[in-house]
């Protein structure tokens, strides 16, 4: 009986496409500790008379820390960009009370970071910085007094 279950099972891994498509679709992925679950898994039901070239498993790995590390990159842009952002101001679209889609323009108090995600704090509302539509050239301290 569990030879027949075994059997099914190793048919669905052993074909080509089912390892490569589980392990290029990274973005499903939480966490590296996912990655290495899966990649037990497939090892635990690869046919011992086709098993797959251990170099494709140390490839997927390579792939998944190179996308880890572009995501972390991505995270550390888009903070730096917030910050950059404060005391400055800003227009970005929210959505109103009626469910409209309206530009709203406030100046960048601080920024928030939650999540991975950068938001900016404007006049007590919390802005994903992908809202922003637009910055102002200057801030309110750049400006000269007139004489």
């Amino acid at each position: 009986m569990s030879i027949n279950s075994v059997s099914g099972s190793t048919a669905y891994w052993s074909a080509p496409t089912s390892t490569s498509t589980s392990s290029t679709d990274n973005s499903t992925f939480g966490d590296f500790q996912s990655f290495l679950q899966l990649l037990a898994t497939e090892l635990q039901y690869q046919d011992p008379e086709d098993p797959v070239d251990s170099t494709e498993y140390v490839s997927q790995m390579a792939q998944f820390t190179s996308l880890n590390q572009l995501q972390t990159i991505s995270n550390s842009v888009d903070a730096a960009q917030a910050y950059d952002l404060i005391g400055k101001t800003v227009t970005y679209t929210a959505l109103n009370a009626s469910g409209n889609t309206v530009s709203t323009t406030g100046k960048v108090d601080s920024v928030t970071i939650s999540g991975g995600t950068p938001y900016l704090n404007i006049g007590g509302t919390k802005v994903a910085i992908s809202a922003v539509t637009e910055v102002a050239a200057g801030s309110s301290t750049d400006s000269t007094a007139e004489v």
